[in-house]
């Protein structure tokens, strides 16, 4: 608006607020005497007075020709300001500032940036900004308006004290006298990494991402962000996950072995085609010139050509996906000179190849979903993979590492890579060519473990990857858990220590039956827990916040409670897991988790309630096992085992050991019943035995009733003959093979019914191994 200007009042925040009377970072707290602490004489120290005894001379100033954003930058600093101190900080939008010195100047739209001497905005990057002081007036000015907004987030965060630890509890100081050191507001601010996202559901919310200074979208494609807040980087190509192969190279004829020719003439010149109307599109839409171009979540055998090119660049399947990109995105540019796309170093194509570069315009995604998510992924168990992934950076001068943050078969399990994920970030900070992070959370749920501990750490080390991560953890849990923060920190110490000391590789499935999740560190949690609950008791919001954490525990602890029971009798230890109180206990953390999936694959809490149910039904021993020590053999009972929903139903069975089996019709041919045989004890030898009747009617004696066997390799299977459980009743069979555990090369068992309608149904009792 021109002339005189509009000076309004803020719009109110959406987001909900608890007051503190704590220190506000990096400014002064002045009591009601209007004192200053000692005022230094240095003008290192020298401050500016924000606000006096709730009040302010002081004034935010937007030019008239600033966006939405900008605008909404000014109305945030104002609400915020007067939620610190009390005073109202009026927001002036004109084309003339305010002729008082005492201004905050929001943007880059003004005649005031003439008194700053124009910043440049070249170093400043997408999100970068500039602060600025002249006398009493400060300017916070980003190279664009997305920029500016970041500027004032990092003020009332960095400075003041605001944390916006989740999208519904943020962290307000109170102070009426609010001085801030001049030396703070002098300066340029960028992040290390142009593109960082949290893709988890409890980081959904787009005022809370761009609050923690997170500017990824991918994966979300909301129609309702409100216009100020829907700005986001476009470094990374498309959006919500853009291209496929399958979707650009749509020519049945032009795939083989689980993947595309990637050597084909036709291939290459229908991607390049299908890129161009898809860019096109966007273009007229008004988005960026991008889109991606990535390979199938699946295997790959490659075809001759493809494995000729593969083998003249060192073996590495990679290759031909670089060559294929490469040679796609030329193609491309030729008519969209300024086109970009994406493609993966993922599963098959991790390992880089020998002799071939990524092209500039191609941002490489590299995903070690094989990693032990316990260790940094450069270090220890993952020295190979970081080397690769270095190797990689020799390659290519765009990546966006795509980093995996929560067990994805059980959201609320416990995932302790809370320090190695950080140390993850630090050593990619080394390296120029990693641009981008990308966190893969429970994206599709709300209420998993941890998740607003690692938005708010990892937001912050992406800005400032040198920080210290156990101090950042420490102050999440001080604002997060208050009193209970000394026992959370003690918990995830604990659950750390635990996979240290078993050896385990935490990988992004594994089994609540995993070593580290044993008897004694469970029960350490339980106390930790209860001491944690007990300390914020006369807190609602506080003890939510306990609670959600202590949903993992008694998730683990309920479903483990017949082998737990079983360790304490062996050890002449009086311990009960209480499960009705417990059971009902969980409900109420379900609730105050906010919970709305099991899994990635889903599962309801209802679902959730039941499998515990189940899991907590005492269990006869199999008659195999009998006189031996407990130490010598483990049982998986239903919850324990990855159930294929389309195959499988839990039923009610008193024959069962637990009374409840797995069904399954036997006119399938599914792998329906599987356990990852990364639920083995670490040391020792394995004999994999199941327990399983079937419905055979009139079936041939010597027809398969059903097909086990442990994967990989195709073919290390039993089939079960008609014969061997005609009688309808269960029986214990041993399956092919000894087995170790081995988390680094992952083998499952799995169980399939005969594919044929002459066995009616068949029935799975358990999985259970014994010390070979």
């Amino acid at each position: 608006m021109s002339g005189n200007g509009d000076t309004r009042e803020p719009r109110p925040t959406r987001r909900s607020v608890v007051a503190t009377g704590g220190a506000v970072a990096g400014a002064a707290l002045v009591g009601a005497s209007g004192l200053a602490w000692a005022a230094p004489a240095s003008a290192a120290d020298r401050r500016i007075r924000l606000a006096d005894n709730g009040h302010t001379p002081y004034q935010i100033y937007c030019g008239a020709g600033e966006d939405s954003t900008t605008r909404h930058a000014a109305d945030e600093l104002a609400h915020y300001l007067k939620a610190i101190t009390s005073a109202t900080f009026p927001v002036v939008v004109a084309d003339d500032p305010p002729a008082n010195a005492e201004v905050l100047v929001v943007g880059r739209k003004n005649p005031l940036l003439r008194r700053f001497g124009n910043p440049d905005p070249t170093g400043l990057g997408e999100d970068g900004f500039a602060l600025r002081t002249r006398g009493r007036t400060v300017l916070v000015a980003g190279a664009n308006p997305r920029g500016t907004l970041y500027g004032v987030y990092w003020i009332l965060d960095r400075l003041l004290g605001v944390r916006w630890f989740s999208a519904d509890f943020t962290i307000v100081p109170r102070v009426r006298t609010l001085d801030v050191p001049i030396a703070r507001l002098n300066g340029d601010q960028v992040p290390r990494f142009a593109y960082r996202q949290m893709y988890a559901g409890d980081a959904a919310d787009p005022a809370y991402r761009h609050h923690n200074l997170l500017n990824g979208n991918r994966g979300w494609d909301d129609d309702d962000i409100p216009a100020a807040l829907d700005t986001w980087s476009t470094y990374w190509p498309a959006k919500p996950f853009g291209g496929t192969w399958r979707a650009m190279v749509p020519d049945q004829t032009l795939w083989a072995g689980g993947q595309i020719l990637a050597m084909d003439e036709r291939t290459r010149q229908m991607a390049a085609d299908n890129l161009v109307a898809t860019i096109r599109k966007r273009i007229a839409d008004g988005l960026d010139p991008s889109s991606g171009f990535d390979q199938q979540d699946a295997d790959w055998q490659p075809d001759p050509a493809s494995k000729a090119f593969v083998d003249q660049h060192g073996g590495a399947l990679s290759a031909a996906v670089v060559d294929l990109a490469n040679d796609v995105v030329t193609r491309v540019r030729k008519k969209i000179p300024q086109a970009r796309i994406s493609t993966q170093a993922y599963w098959f194509s991790f390992a880089p190849p020998t002799g071939i570069r990524v092209d500039d315009a191609v941002v490489l995604t590299v995903a070690p979903i094989q990693a032990n998510f316990a260790d940094s992924l450069f270090a220890d168990d993952n020295a190979e993979i970081g080397r690769q992934m270095l190797t990689w950076c020799g390659l290519a001068n765009n990546i966006v590492v795509w980093d995996y943050l929560i067990d994805f078969a059980s959201y609320i399990q416990p995932f302790p890579d809370y320090w190695a994920m950080a140390d993850g970030i630090r050593v990619m900070a080394d390296h120029p060519q990693i641009r981008g992070y990308f966190g893969e959370h429970a994206y599709n749920a709300v209420g998993s473990e941890f998740v607003h501990l690692r938005t708010w750490v990892l937001g912050r080390l992406l800005w400032d990857p040198h920080q210290d991560a156990d101090k950042l953890i420490g102050e999440f849990l001080d604002g997060y858990y208050g009193p209970a923060a000394t026992h959370v920190y003690r918990y995830m110490r604990l659950l750390r220590q635990s996979v240290e000391d078993t050896g385990t590789r935490l990988t992004v499935s594994a089994s609540p039956a995993s070593p580290y999740l044993n008897f004694d560190t469970m029960v350490a949690a339980d106390d930790l827990m209860a001491q944690a609950e007990a300390a914020v008791r006369d807190s609602a919001d506080l003890r939510k916040h306990v609670q959600a954490v202590r949903l993992g525990v008694d998730y683990v602890i309920l479903l483990r409670a017949s082998d737990f029971q079983r360790t304490a009798r062996d050890r002449g230890i009086d311990w009960d897991p209480d499960t009705r109180n417990r059971l009902d206990r969980l409900e109420e953390e379900i609730r105050a988790a906010g919970l709305t999936r099991i899994s990635e694959g889903g599962g309801t809490p209802e679902d959730l309630l039941r499998q515990l149910r189940i899991a907590t039904a005492p269990a006869t021993p199999p008659a195999t096992v009998a006189g031996l020590p407990p130490e010598d053999w483990a049982d998986y009972q239903e919850p324990a085992l990855r159930l294929y929903a389309p195959v499988t139903t839990i039923l009610d069975d008193t024959a069962a050991s637990n009374g409840y089996t797995v069904q399954m019709p036997g006119n399938r041919p599914d792998w329906g019943v599987q356990l990852p045989l990364d639920s083995l004890p670490t040391t020792g030898s394995w004999k994999v035995y199941v327990t399983v009747r079937a419905d055979t009617g009139s079936a041939a004696p010597d027809a398969a009733a059903m097909v086990a066997g442990v994967y990989p390799p195709f073919g290390n299977e039993r089939a079960i003959k008609v014969s061997e459980v005609a009688d309808g009743k269960y029986h214990e069979l041993e399956l092919p093979g000894v087995y170790q555990y081995d988390a680094a090369n992952p083998r499952y068992v799995w169980i399939a019914p005969p594919n044929s309608s002459d066995v009616a149904y068949v029935y799975v009792d358990r999985v259970f191994v014994v010390r070979a």
